[in-house]
């Protein structure tokens, strides 16, 4: 997120290249349809310096509104990701921003799937299940499939992330968590130059205020001077 409250959500999945060989057709295969259709901007698949090869889809938002609906697109209302909305509170010289969620991964795996895409795969929600999964996977599936959510926000953060990087927050969740994993954070951004300015026009006020004092005692000091000496 930035400062005005605008930003971007990103989804990202990397695999290894063990995952590219079983998909060799994975660039013809792939349909994004939907997703372009439902305007989020799809990038890859590319490889990157930590050989493993992504597809990210992303899309912007204007104001922490639209950025609750946007988050809710990810795994929708019974997915794995839950609740996930992001604020933004403005007062005099600073701007607080907060993020909270939950990941809750008690359906495993399948937690991916719907009942839609099962009817396709012979009512299996994956397609296959999650023993056989694993034997070919050769590991088991919480280092087969690892998870990290990110959250940047403007100014110094706070969090209940493991990791903390700068104005960064990254959640690990595993497939094997047993309980729902609960996401917050948030940050607050100053704006020094409101600070500074009103400083300024406080120093300058407070300067005429003084000047205009010293100006009445000038003049009251020069009328009586003149009295006492007309007085003499």
């Amino acid at each position: 997120m930035n400062e005005n409250g605008s930003g971007t959500v990103t989804v990202r999945v990397g695999l290894d290249d063990d995952a590219l060989r079983r998909v060799p057709t994975l660039v013809q295969d792939l349909q994004t349809g939907d997703l372009k259709a439902a305007g989020w901007t799809l990038q890859g698949p590319t490889k990157e310096s930590d050989n493993v090869t992504y597809i990210s889809a992303s899309k912007n938002f204007a104001d922490p509104e639209e950025a609750s609906k946007v988050l809710a697109e990810i795994s929708g209302p019974n997915g794995p990701f839950r609740d996930l909305a992001i604020t933004r509170k403005r007062s005099f010289a600073k701007t607080k921003f907060t993020f909270e969620g939950t990941v809750d991964f008690a359906a495993g795996l399948e937690s991916f799937s719907d009942s839609e895409l099962a009817a396709q795969l012979d009512g299996k929600p994956l397609g296959d299940d999650l023993k056989a999964i694993e034997e070919r996977a050769g590991q088991p599936l919480d280092t087969a499939f690892q998870f990290h959510v990110v959250v940047q926000l403007p100014g110094k953060l706070t969090s209940n992330a493991p990791v903390q990087a700068g104005n960064g927050a990254v959640w690990q969740p595993k497939l094997s968590d047993t309980e729902p994993v609960k996401l917050t954070a948030s940050s607050t951004d100053m704006r020094w130059l409101t600070v500074i300015a009103t400083a300024i026009a406080i120093v300058a006020g407070l300067a005429v205020v003084v000047l205009v004092v010293f100006r009445l005692f000038s003049r009251r000091r020069r009328r009586g001077h003149k009295a006492r000496h007309a007085a003499t």
